[in-house]
Formats: structure tokens, C-alpha cells, sequence
């Protein structure tokens, strides 16, 4: 009887409250308050994966690990996906370091798709670009059961395929500024000794590819990290520098400790060379002093680490800190606004009809109006022909082309030079070649080894090209001739013959808007860089812009170094390497013409 008398008053009580609930006018007990919503919270979404089977990748370079990419979505019936992870290379336990920030309603249902694929073919680089995607399968999640009632804030799901994609979901941290950080590394040693005995040799054969990652621990787990960053990759140096890193610190919480660790890549898959644990607070200390002063921060195997807090007297490199500071992310906005704005030939890399650059007007960039005014940029174009290009006779090397084929050298002329070619008026172009020697009409006698170097001689059998096709018909024709590829790797001379008629234009009142660009494709770094740059910045009073493009595999280190410089020291002068880029013509155009608007304001406006 108790309990029935219980149940009856439980029923009249949810009866009076769902009639409270249904009329216009509440009670007097309701005090007139609407029921509020659940409460919205901001997660961030990571990944990563186990066991990826080498078979969801075809290669021919047999047991290399697989190149894979996740994209994730919200709708269950679409692959269309609000944003996706970068490419993974060769790796079966691949960590991504993209998270995913979202806004979730807490109590609720929110679904997450992930979907896997393995990038076919031979990609060799850490780049984001993949000749051709293959599905491999889709997992999903429930972020309620990630998060509630699950220490580890993390979800395990197999792959139809083999392998296994872990989610991990954290609240984000609170914050509005991104950490921008640059580092280098010095003396870095490799743990295969048949490479090191390959390094101890002044050839660049055999040094790999390095990038780095930075990590923090997930909340988690005290044993456990997660990657937030991976930088480019660096080609075959023991001092590389990577390029400069902007960070989110809604990924990182300020204060905690944090991991960067520094790999290779090897031809089946990467690997760590050491790593080394800091604070944000500690790296932007340290770049503090001049260059020359600053502290490093010590490599060490991660296989020779005992618990944390403890490391082995064993090292495999030093980092230093080249700049690390703290920005507000609007200016990081405004300073990708400003770049944006500088990139005006997407036009003419894209085909389009209409003319961005009208379109283009700061206070501080005016190059629309020049091009309105009838600019006319006119390009001159010098080639490598030293002897570290390899015999052009056999196949792998720089400057070999068979019969319907292309060239490095060739794609990066058509790439660039069809881009600068929009803006000139008579499309005539002198292409120049250096490094060479030519057997002697007056002495033929000579040999080899007695005959000069040419620093510079005529490609082709006119004195100047029409159009791109011309120029790359100017450089094929050089090996219908009898010629010895030589060295050094000497720039000035093509140097001031581009000032020269840089200069002519300067100082005639007839070619008002005219100006220059100087495009070099070489395969080395210059003998004598110093004088080079020198010579560069003391052409700063003339129409020209120089336009360098490593081609092939050698250690551009000192010309990355040169191209970060300041614009007062480093002159007009933009260097690329083209096989960052090799499989995006439109890229390669951009990057190396991104600075020629400012340049062209430059000159003009301080003429």
C-alpha cells in the first residue's frame, strides 16, 4: 500500500508538470524561466593509425611503407569532407598532425566519419601534393562515448582492410595567439654506419632527407604524445633549416613541456634520429642573444631514453633556435592577407580571362596600375652546363631528353617562363648558357683540359628566343653542338649581362616601364657566393629581379639561407628548388615569381 501510494503521487506530479509545461501562462512555481540549452564546448579532433597494410599501396619499390591521408566528415551519406589530414609518407603507424576543432553540444549525438586512403605511386617527399588517392575504408565515432566514461579520451576502429584508426578527442585550450618558430639543426649523426661513411665524403650522395615534429603530452596520459606539427623536408643535409612554423596554441597549452623530435627519410620508411624536450617559454628565451652566442638544445636517441626525466650522454645533433616568439593570430591573418594579395599572377597560371590585378590596390602594393600603364617585363634566361649535371647522354641525369621527353630543365622554363611571358610585349628573350667548354676554331688541336671555360656563351642560333617554345628550342639546339661540360658553377658573368641591359633601360628615358627578370636554372651551389651576392645587391638601383631554380639533388642550404634574408641584404633575389614543386607547374610559378610585384613597386617607386 506504501508503495502504490508512492507510484499514485509520483503520476500526479508528472501530470501537473507536463500541464504546466503545455499552457501559454506558466505557474507560479515555474517563475516564468524557459529551460536552457545543453552547453556548447570547443574539442579538437586527432588521429593516427597502426598496422596500415603495405598492400593498400601500389609500389614498385617492394616493402616501402604506405603514403596515407584521412578525411573527415559529419554526414554519414557523403565523402565530401570538412577538411583533411596531410600525407603521411611511408608509414604503417602513420601520426597526423591536423587536428580538427569542433563545436560540441554536450549530452548529445555527434557522429564522426573518418575516411582512409593510400596515395599510389612512388612519392618520395614530404609534400602534400599525391599523383592519385585510393580508399581503403571508413571508420566512425561517437563523441559522446569518447568523452564520457573513457579515461584515455580515446576510440580504437579497424579498418575492413587491416590496420587500426584511433580518434582522440580533448577540449580545446583557451587562447589567441600561435607560436611562429624557426629551427636548425648542426652535426647531425646517423645511426647506419655504411651512411656515415658516405657523409665523411665531400659528395652530398647518400645524406637524407630530415624534417622535424613537435609533440606534447596528451592529457590524457603522462606516457603518451600527441603530434601538433611536422615540418618541410629538408634534402640531403647535416644542417638543414627548416622553413619557419606557425603553430596554434589551441592545439598546445603554453606552459607544459613539449617534444621536438628530428627524422630521416629512408627509402622504405622514417625514421627518428633524436629528440630533445623544452618549453615555449625556453625556446623563445634562448633565440634572445646573437646567433653566434645561442645555446643549443641537445639531440638524443629516443631508444636510449629511460623514464622521463632521465636521457643518455649519447647525442646525435643540436638544434638552435633561429627565431621563436609569440602572435596574436590576427596579425597572422593579416600578414597571410598581405602575401595573398602579392600573389597577382594566379591569373595567367590559371588560364583566366579577367585581370586580378586591377583588382589588386593597396596603400602599399600598386603594381595593377603599372600593368595598366603598359608594363612590359622582359625575361632573359642562363642555363648550367657544368659537369656535376652528368652526362646528358644517359638517362637519370639532369640534362638528358629523349626523343618526345622533357627535362627538369625544360619544365621549370615552360613553368616559369610562360608565366613571365604574359608581360612582355615583344616576347623576346636571350638565353645564355655557362659552365661549358667549346672546342677552338682557331686551335682545334687543343685538348679537353686545355680548352677555356665559358662563363657564359649563346644558346641557340639566334641572339634572342621568341616566346617559351623558343627558349626551350635555344637550349635543346646547345646539344647539337660539340661542347665539354665543365666548372665551376660561376653566375657572374650572365650576371652583368642581364645589369647591362637592365642598366641601358634604366637610363633611357624612351623604356620608362620597362623591367627585367633574370631566370637561372642550376644544379649547384655557386662557386663563389659571396661576390654573387654582392653583385646582386648592387643591382638594386636597376629594373631586374633575379629568379634562381635548383635543379636536381645537391645541398641548397647557403641559397635557402641568402633567399631568408632580408630584402636590404638579400637584394632582389628569389630562390626556389624545383623539386619541391616539380609536380605543380602553378606552384613553382608562384613561389618564384611571389615577389617580383613588390619588386617592380620597388624600383618604380624609388626611381
Amino acid at each position: 500500500l506504501i508503495k502504490l501510494g508512492s507510484l499514485k503521487e509520483t503520476l500526479i506530479m508528472r501530470r501537473s508538470s507536463t500541464a504546466a509545461a503545455s499552457t501559454d501562462y506558466p505557474n507560479d512555481d515555474s517563475d516564468g524561466e524557459e529551460a536552457l540549452p545543453a552547453p556548447k564546448t570547443k574539442i579538437r579532433l586527432f588521429l593516427r593509425a597502426n598496422n596500415i597494410r603495405r598492400s593498400n599501396i601500389t609500389s614498385s619499390l617492394t616493402g616501402q611503407q604506405p603514403h596515407t591521408q584521412c578525411r573527415v566528415s559529419l554526414d554519414p551519406d557523403s565523402h565530401a569532407s570538412i577538411n583533411s589530414t596531410e600525407i603521411v609518407y611511408k608509414s604503417c603507424n602513420p601520426t597526423y598532425t591536423t587536428s580538427f576543432p569542433l563545436e560540441y553540444e554536450e549530452g548529445s549525438q555527434l557522429m564522426i566519419y573518418v575516411d582512409v586512403y593510400a596515395c599510389k605511386g612512388n612519392g618520395s617527399g614530404m609534400s602534400d601534393s599525391c599523383p592519385e588517392l585510393k580508399w581503403i575504408g571508413r571508420v566512425n565515432y561517437n563523441v559522446q562515448d569518447i568523452l564520457d566514461g573513457n579515461p584515455s579520451q580515446t576510440k580504437a576502429r579497424s579498418l575492413p582492410k587491416g590496420g587500426t584508426i584511433y580518434a582522440q578527442i580533448e577540449r580545446e585550450f583557451s587562447g589567441d595567439n600561435n607560436l611562429t618558430l624557426r629551427l636548425r639543426a648542426h652535426s647531425l649523426v646517423f645511426t647506419n654506419s655504411r651512411l656515415k661513411n658516405s657523409l665523411a665524403a665531400t659528395t652530398t650522395l647518400g645524406k637524407p632527407s630530415t624534417y622535424f615534429e613537435l609533440s606534447r603530452p596528451a592529457k590524457s596520459s603522462s606516457s603518451s604524445w600527441i603530434v601538433v606539427y611536422r615540418s618541410n623536408s629538408i634534402r640531403e643535409s647535416t644542417t638543414p633549416m627548416w622553413d619557419k612554423a606557425t603553430i596554434d596554441l589551441n592545439s598546445i597549452c603554453s606552459d607544459e613541456i613539449l617534444r621536438i623530435s628530428v627524422k630521416k627519410e629512408e627509402k622504405k620508411k622514417c625514421k627518428e634520429i633524436g629528440s630533445f624536450e623544452t618549453t615555449i617559454q625556453c625556446l623563445i628565451e634562448s633565440c634572445q642573444t646573437e646567433e653566434h652566442m645561442r645555446s643549443s638544445f641537445v639531440l638524443q636517441p629516443t631508444s636510449t631514453r629511460g623514464p622521463r626525466g632521465r636521457q643518455s650522454n649519447k647525442k646525435t645533433g643540436q638544434i638552435t633556435v633561429v627565431s621563436a616568439y609569440m602572435q596574436r593570430r590576427d596579425e597572422v591573418l593579416n600578414e597571410v592577407r598581405q602575401k595573398s594579395q602579392k600573389l597577382i599572377l594566379d591569373h595567367y597560371l590559371s588560364g583566366g580571362e579577367n585581370n586580378p590585378l586591377q583588382e589588386i590596390s593597396t596603400s602599399n602594393s600598386k603594381f595593377s596600375d603599372y600593368v595598366d600603364a603598359g608594363l612590359d617585363i622582359g625575361l632573359c634566361v642562363a642555363i648550367d652546363f657544368t659537369s656535376s649535371n652528368g652526362d646528358p647522354q644517359k638517362p637519370g641525369t639532369l640534362h638528358f631528353i629523349r626523343d618526345g621527353m622533357s627535362n627538369d630543365y625544360v619544365d621549370a622554363i615552360e613553368s616559369i617562363g610562360s608565366a613571365v611571358e604574359k608581360y612582355s610585349k615583344s616576347k623576346e628573350s636571350p638565353v645564355w648558357g655557362f659552365g661549358a667548354k667549346f672546342p677552338s676554331d682557331v686551335s682545334p688541336e687543343l685538348a679537353v683540359e686545355e680548352l677555356p671555360v665559358r662563363h657564359i656563351f649563346q644558346c641557340g642560333e639566334a641572339e634572342s628566343a621568341t616566346g617559351t617554345q623558343g627558349i626551350v628550342d635555344a637550349y635543346r639546339y646547345v646539344f647539337e653542338l660539340g661542347f665539354h661540360m665543365s666548372g665551376p658553377t660561376v653566375m657572374l658573368p650572365v650576371i652583368n649581362a642581364a645589369a647591362f641591359r637592365a642598366n641601358k633601360i634604366h637610363n633611357d628615358p624612351s623604356k620608362q616601364l620597362k623591367y627585367t627578370v633574370l631566370l637561372i636554372l642550376t644544379d649547384g651551389v655557386v662557386t663563389d657566393l659571396e661576390s654573387t651576392k654582392k653583385l646582386i645587391s648592387n643591382c638594386r638601383h636597376l629594373p631586374l629581379s633575379f629568379v634562381v631554380v635548383g635543379i636536381g639533388r645537391a645541398d641548397f642550404t647557403e641559397m635557402n639561407e641568402w633567399n631568408e634574408q632580408q630584402p636590404d641584404l638579400r637584394g632582389r633575389f628569389t630562390f626556389v628548388e624545383f623539386r619541391d614543386l616539380q609536380f605543380d607547374p602553378a606552384a613553382l610559378s608562384k613561389k618564384a615569381l611571389e615577389r617580383l610585384p613588390e619588386d617592380v613597386v620597388d624600383y618604380f617607386t624609388g626611381k
